[in-house]
């Protein structure tokens, strides 16, 4: 194990590198000089314009920008945004716990609601149960989140009483010690504010979750059935064994592996659509901070945060490697 693990870890390395290579490359790609779009056009004289291209340091060639970038990186700086000349990193991390609070929520509701339906969908087959769910799932894959999320706030936030942007109501005054509302306003002395603060979790994560939740359903249904049709399933049916334990210690566990390696995938879903969800839902995290450095061009921003989510991702996939073994001890000892 520990063999395969220094493994993973080195074919790390190249990702990264490439990571960095690419995300440089696109950014710069982006029309719009950043020095007129921060100042204005009017009353910028070439002089001032050179100037401040030094100082930002983009009047090296593309190779010596590309090279500082990565020997910043390795001293554990990201640069400074072009904007407000905040460090990347504490501007990351300051805004990463809303966008991975939103996230987690998504991910839960999506997990449990898609197991359940791709089990029943399997476990009925050919009934109208497993029709109604391979369309429902279908129909929920093929919603694009800025449309879904419109819907939610004309048709369900009003009549529900949902919030419709923001962390919490403004009424509330809540430390932000942790950065994790749900615990900050758990641990804070404020009435109502742990309520608010998941009911202003719920529309955002449920338009976050919709596409995973129907990419899960597919996958649970799918690896179900080819499980339900072995011959080991037969036997234990043979035997007088329950449904129910039939269906969850022997056949739901072996159809864990193909959901497991969407997880991984989905994560990678997650902080993707983080990016419209957070702008229709004023979700004050990475999505919206890297909105805002598109429209900038805040090349530090842009490339700082794709770097770390796009490790995120590709630690969550070794993550997700390493879940194999537990699921499947027959992976683990080969």
């Amino acid at each position: 194990m520990i063999k395969f693990i220094l493994k993973r870890l080195l074919s790390v390395i190249p990702t990264f590198f490439a990571i960095t290579l690419i995300t440089f490359a696109l950014v710069h790609l982006i029309p719009g000089d950043p020095i007129e779009i921060r100042m204005g056009e009017r009353g910028l004289s070439p002089e001032v314009h050179a100037q401040m291209m030094h100082q930002l340091g983009l009047d090296l060639s593309l190779p010596q920008q590309y090279f500082n970038y990565l020997k910043g990186i390795f001293q554990g700086d990201l640069g400074n945004s072009f904007r407000n000349n905040e460090p990347v990193l504490s501007e990351f991390f300051t805004l990463f716990p809303a966008t991975v609070e939103l996230a987690f929520f998504a991910l839960l509701w999506s997990l449990i609601g898609g197991i359940i339906l791709g089990v029943i969908a399997a476990v009925k087959k050919d009934s109208w149960w497993s029709h109604f769910i391979s369309s429902l799932s279908l129909t929920g894959y093929s919603m694009p989140i800025f449309w879904w999320g419109l819907i939610l706030i004309l048709y369900v936030s009003i009549p529900l009483d949902l919030p419709a942007s923001g962390r919490l109501p403004a009424e509330y005054w809540i430390d932000n010690e942790t950065g994790f509302m749900l615990i900050d306003t758990w641990n804070s002395d404020e009435e109502g504010a742990f309520l608010a603060a998941i009911k202003s979790l719920i529309l955002p994560s449920i338009v976050l979750g919709t596409i995973p939740l129907a990419i899960v359903t597919r996958m649970t249904r799918s690896s179900m059935l080819e499980v339900l049709s072995q011959d080991y399933i037969r036997t234990a049916k043979a035997k007088g064994l329950p449904q129910s334990r039939i269906v969850i210690n022997h056949a739901l566990r072996n159809a864990l592996i193909p959901i497991i390696t969407v997880v991984g995938l989905i994560v990678g879903q997650l902080l993707s659509g983080a990016v419209l969800t957070e702008n229709i839902f004023s979700w004050p995290g990475i999505g919206k901070w890297v909105i805002d450095a598109i429209n900038s061009r805040d090349y530090p921003v842009l490339q700082g945060a794709v770097l770390i989510i796009a490790m995120v991702i590709v630690f969550v996939n070794l993550a997700v490697d390493l879940l194999y073994g537990v699921v499947n001890p027959r992976i683990r000892h080969s």
